[in-house]
């Protein structure tokens, strides 16, 4: 399993691909505070709530001192804070598209990936053909998922490789 972040989830939603998380992981992990988030509103709703029944777990984590203490110490927000503290609990892989809680993960030395390393990963394993990824990484960016000029064509050049 793997844990991951509401901006993932949200971007992916958003394109009518939030099943390539079941495919490539089955099911997978966020916490009450990345539920709450999902749950606000966005485009995809329906379907988070479907996946929210199913194969995306929704777990507690119990230490909501340690989770006050990362939100400050490493300037983030709570439920970032919380998909920390889960991941490093857990040993497991986080996935996220939020900068500071990257930085934040690795400084913590837990195993995470851009949305995009997960595209790159998704193509790899020939789940998705190559030119079906570089059409999901322009609906994401269509979306509004911010993706640095040089990065994507860097996910271009990836897409060919793999």
């Amino acid at each position: 399993m793997a844990i991951i972040d509401s901006s993932v989830i949200i971007h992916l939603a958003r394109v009518g691909k939030l099943e390539f998380l079941k495919l490539f992981f089955g099911k997978i992990t966020i916490t009450l505070e990345v539920r709450d988030e999902l749950l606000q509103g966005t485009d995809g709703l329906a379907k988070i709530q479907e996946a929210l029944s199913s194969w995306i777990i929704a777990r507690e984590v119990k230490n909501s001192e340690k989770v006050i203490s990362i939100e400050k110490l490493e300037q983030i927000e709570r439920a970032d804070a919380s998909l920390l503290l889960l991941a490093e609990m857990e040993k497991d892989m986080l996935i996220s598209n939020d900068a500071s809680l990257i930085r934040a993960a690795r400084t913590r030395n837990i195993e995470c990936w851009w949305l995009t390393t997960f595209l790159l990963h998704y193509a790899a394993k020939r789940i998705v053909a190559r030119n079906e990824a570089k059409r999901i990484l322009f609906l994401l960016v269509g979306s509004g998922m911010h993706l640095r000029n040089d990065v994507y064509a860097a996910m271009l050049q990836g897409f060919e490789k793999a």
